[in-house]
């Protein structure tokens, strides 16, 4: 095994407000000659080890994937990526951080049956699914089990609460991986939800101190041509199985409103919780932390009211501006984990997606970009904007590559 480290630390102090700021780039193993791993979909703060170190539960999100051309199947236009690894299994691992580096310590596969489950799409969201292929453009089998991981907590117990993209899903996981319980809109959780965009499922999960799951869809859902200005919250009790729903409303600079994207969540105390919210507001790209309380929210409907704002009396979910990482110098575009280390500190996880794009080589057009290419997977054929072309496709890293956490210590209590 072939392990890359590169380290960050040191703090910053600057007049946005007082914080100290320590940096890390996580040790990657190589997944095969031109792939690392990645741990950037969300984190838990385990607590300190017998050194004193940091530790953290960190999850993988379905594994290396990359844009592709749109696939043409029998007359019919499909969304599509590419799995160089397809039998990549999505997992949680144990993060450390010491003094001067941070590494992963032990990973765990997730298991469905005793059988480890694959980043492949699933067909559970028949309305939203993309295919999966290879970079011959060989289609790659559904996989009935498939997630797309995302956001991780802890209980009690022990037992790990994961969300997932695919489904959209909510999943409980024993310590050694094996699921135990897996919920989704078609069963348990409120109907309404499958509407979801395509890959924006459920993004953040949380366990509050009533053992309550919370958890925040990505954006908003695919209804009302997505011009809703809310994001669905939710409120779940897996005692007797019941949900709550409520507003987030988006911030008013957002181009559509389905630029704006959950990145995380977590626990804060008793209704409070601090949440990531994402994307290009009047054409610049915040990520920006917030304290939300859900104390006084209305409880919304299983239907589409609130999409079409029909209803009377809304009162959406409380938030207040902690700080936008872009002013401590933060430059990844996806902040997608955070944690509460103590009153004071918490611990922010950027997704890299695994260092890895889709190259192309087209010599007639050059800087052609992958949304102008179909590709027909009957006749074997692909196309740019509609003539046949014989460009390559292929992967290639990320400029910004690196799969990085900081921490962030303020003069007083986060609250």
């Amino acid at each position: 095994m072939k392990i890359f480290l590169c380290i960050i630390f040191f703090c910053i102090f600057t007049n946005a407000a007082d914080v100290n700021i320590e940096k890390f780039i996580i040790e990657s193993k190589q997944l095969n000659k031109k792939i690392s791993s990645s741990y950037g979909s969300d984190l838990f703060f385990k607590g300190l080890d017998q050194k004193g170190n940091l530790t953290f539960w960190v999850i993988s999100d379905r594994g290396p994937n990359t844009k592709a051309p749109k696939i043409i199947k029998k007359n019919s236009l499909y969304e599509a990526k590419f799995f160089p690894i397809p039998d990549f299994t999505p997992s949680i691992a144990l993060l450390v951080l010491e003094k001067d580096k941070a590494y992963i310590k032990k990973e765990i596969n997730l298991k469905q049956d005793g059988v480890k489950v694959s980043g492949i799409p699933n067909k559970t969201n028949l309305n939203n699914t993309e295919l999966g292929l290879d970079f011959n453009f060989k289609e790659l089998n559904y996989d009935k089990n498939g997630l797309d991981t995302e956001g991780i907590s802890v209980d009690k117990n022990g037992n790990f609460w994961i969300s997932d993209e695919y489904g959209p899903y909510i999943i409980k996981v024993d310590s050694k991986g094996n699921i135990l319980e897996k919920y989704s809109p078609n069963d348990i959780l409120p109907s309404i939800l499958n509407n979801r965009k395509l890959n924006n499922g459920i993004e953040a999960i949380s366990i509050n101190n009533k053992e309550e799951i919370i958890f925040a869809m990505q954006s908003v859902l695919n209804i009302n041509n997505q011009n809703s200005k809310y994001i669905r919250i939710v409120k779940f009790n897996p005692k007797n199985k019941l949900s709550k729903m409520y507003a987030y409303e988006i911030g008013n600079g957002y181009k559509n409103s389905s630029d704006a994207k959950i990145g995380a969540i977590t626990f804060l105390n008793e209704d409070k919780f601090l949440i990531i919210e994402q994307g290009k507001q009047n054409g610049i790209m915040q990520n920006l932390i917030y304290i939300i309380d859900l104390k006084n929210a209305s409880e919304i409907p299983n239907t589409e009211d609130l999409e079409f704002n029909n209803i009377k009396k809304l009162k959406t979910i409380e938030k207040k501006l902690l700080l936008n990482l872009r002013d401590y110098g933060w430059d990844i575009e996806k902040a997608e984990g955070i944690a509460l280390i103590n009153n004071k500190t918490l611990a922010i996880i950027g997704d890299n997606d695994f260092g890895i794009k889709t190259g192309i080589v087209n010599n007639e057009h050059k800087k052609s970009k992958i949304k102008n290419y179909s590709y027909d997977i009957d006749r074997k054929e692909l196309y740019y904007k509609n003539k046949k072309t014989d460009a390559v496709f292929f992967i290639e890293p990320k400029e910004k590559n690196d799969n990085q956490i900081w921490i962030f210590t303020f003069d007083s209590d986060i609250k």
